[in-house]
């Protein structure tokens, strides 16, 4: 195996262990209701703070990352989100819990920065490898529902926290054996079949649509990611937390093939139509999660998650191509602070909506109305029409 074909495995992985590990407090968190008889909205806003850090700490990782070594922070980022679950597992009182979450959600905003960034620049065929990249985020999504539903069932919460720990430790062990051996390059690779030439007042207008787009696409993600155990649990009768996992799991890991598709799509289509396409396509899927129960909602929350992950490919090969290479990881940095950023944001209003009615009805109403308005916003993106080719 190369060293692309390496990196590519490894960012893969952590992938999948960044968006696991980000999302299965969302399914713990009921298990430990019921443990510690803490209401629910008090124990979702402990994730607060990790939320608002795995978009704050997108920005200086990025940063670093061009400056020193890609490969290096993602050996860092595998070993901070093992110790930090380890932490958490060990946890006996909120505060404690707080503080692990916290450092977990810091350890995750080390890889989408440093993680596609190292992807982009290692393969030449762009759109594929960040679909293949991509399918490991939807995994890791529904895979962190899923494991944490199945340890909580044979054990307990506490180990849901700490096998995944030692699990990421052995990974980020692994991945420095490779690079001290240079199975995998310390210093950046860089790619040269990525660029735009654009306006200065074109730069602004696509800044501001794809800031804009980015947030309101970050905020209903993570409002469907962190309030979507809750929904099914209020809204399905009879499930247990090992079934709310699964059936998350089953939804996160089929819509991570779409992004196998959608990068697919991006390599060899207007990337424009696409995005379009593809934000337009939620807002309706929204609204109709605002009503539905039982099976209807379990396959319209599906439907809404492909599309979210179809799009991820398109959106950043855009950011590349409007970005000098030195600043790779600096723009993926800032994307994901707005992104996840926009975390605690969904967090407040999962659990104020949740405190006063019990119930996400109005939460989202609001996600339909914020992808309507992302989609006229993105009609107005100034992209070239010309197709794509990132073959070398």
């Amino acid at each position: 195996m190369n060293s692309s074909s390496l990196t590519i495995f490894f960012s893969s992985v952590g992938h999948a262990f960044m968006h696991m590990f980000a999302a299965f407090y969302f399914v713990i968190v009921i298990s430990i209701e019921q443990k510690w008889n803490f209401s629910y909205d008090e124990l979702i806003t402990l994730w607060t703070l990790g939320a608002l850090l795995v978009g704050l700490g997108a920005l200086p990782a990025g940063w670093l990352s061009d400056r020193w070594s890609r490969s290096s922070m993602m050996v860092i980022m595998f070993i901070g989100m093992g110790l930090s679950s380890i932490l958490c597992g060990l946890s006996d009182e909120k505060f404690l819990l707080f503080i692990g979450l916290s450092l977990l959600g810091l350890s995750c905003s080390i890889y989408h920065p440093v993680g596609i960034a190292w992807v982009v620049n290692a393969s030449n065929k762009k759109g594929r490898a960040l679909g293949i990249n991509g399918i490991f985020g939807g995994i890791g999504i529904g895979s962190g529902a899923f494991i944490a539903g199945l340890l909580i069932k044979y054990f307990d919460w506490k180990i849901a926290f700490i096998f995944p720990g030692i699990i990421s430790l052995i990974i980020g062990i692994i991945l420095f054996f490779c690079i001290i051996n240079n199975l995998i390059s310390f210093e950046n690779i860089r790619s040269k079949n990525l660029k735009d030439e654009n306006s200065s007042n074109n730069l602004i207008i696509i800044a501001s649509i794809m800031l804009f787009s980015m947030f309101g696409l970050g905020l209903t993600f993570q409002i469907m990611q962190t309030s979507i155990p809750k929904v099914f649990d209020i809204r399905i009768e009879n499930l247990s937390t090992f079934e709310i996992g699964s059936i998350i799991g089953v939804i996160y890991s089929i819509a991570g093939l779409m992004t196998l598709v959608g990068g697919l799509m991006a390599d060899k289509f207007s990337l424009k139509k696409i995005y379009v396409i593809g934000i337009a396509a939620q807002g309706p899927c929204f609204f109709c999660i605002a009503y539905f129960t039982g099976l209807p909602l379990i396959i319209v929350c599906l439907i809404v998650a492909m599309f979210n992950s179809s799009i991820l490919p398109t959106e950043n090969i855009l950011l590349a191509k409007f970005t000098p290479e030195k600043h790779h990881g600096l723009i993926y940095g800032c994307k994901f602070i707005v992104a996840f950023g926009s975390a605690p944001i969904a967090v407040f209003l999962i659990s104020k909506i949740y405190e006063q009615t019990q119930e996400f009805t109005n939460l989202f109403y609001i996600s339909s109305i914020l992808m309507i308005l992302v989609t006229l916003a993105v009609i107005f993106l100034p992209v070239k029409k010309q197709k794509l080719n990132f073959i070398n």
